[in-house]
């Protein structure tokens, strides 16, 4: 798990050659506005997720969430998001949907921490970081974030 802003991207450049396709993506976006929607950078490798919605405060229902197939880089253009985020190993398996073909399961358990994400930063997720995003900071506003997704290998 990395939490940095995105104007320091290129320090993970070695670790994270796809880091320099999403800071490219962010530059572009930037320049040039695009709505909500699944777009690829490098077919289904990386592509990217431009949501926009109300941030919530947690209720018992929620769960974590990790992938296998592929890294998060979630990433607030707009507005202020909280993320709880807890090892793969302290939390416990509830529900898979890997088998299903899709790339996520959903757990219970405590955070170990939490992050708030605001304008220009992000938090970069491995298969071993669950995550429970989409929850408010302070209070519910509305959020505009990329989620960026990295196949691993």
């Amino acid at each position: 798990m990395i939490f940095d802003k995105i104007s320091n991207a290129a320090d993970y450049y070695d670790t994270y050659a796809d880091m320099k396709l999403i800071k490219e993506f962010v530059d572009e976006f930037n320049k040039n506005d695009k709505p909500d929607g699944t777009y690829e950078i490098d077919g289904r490798r990386v592509f990217a997720m431009i949501q926009s919605y109300k941030t919530k405060a947690q209720t018992p229902e929620m769960m974590f969430e990790a992938h296998k197939k592929y890294i998060d880089v979630q990433y607030i253009v707009r507005g202020m998001e909280r993320i709880k985020w807890a090892s793969l190993d302290r939390v416990s398996q509830v529900r898979e949907e890997y088998s299903k073909g899709n790339d996520i399961a959903f757990y219970e358990g405590d955070a170990q921490f939490d992050f708030t994400l605001t304008k220009g930063t992000f938090l970069l997720l491995t298969p071993e970081d669950a995550h429970l995003p989409g929850l408010c900071a302070e209070k519910e506003i509305s959020v505009r974030k990329i989620v960026f997704k990295i196949q691993t290998d």
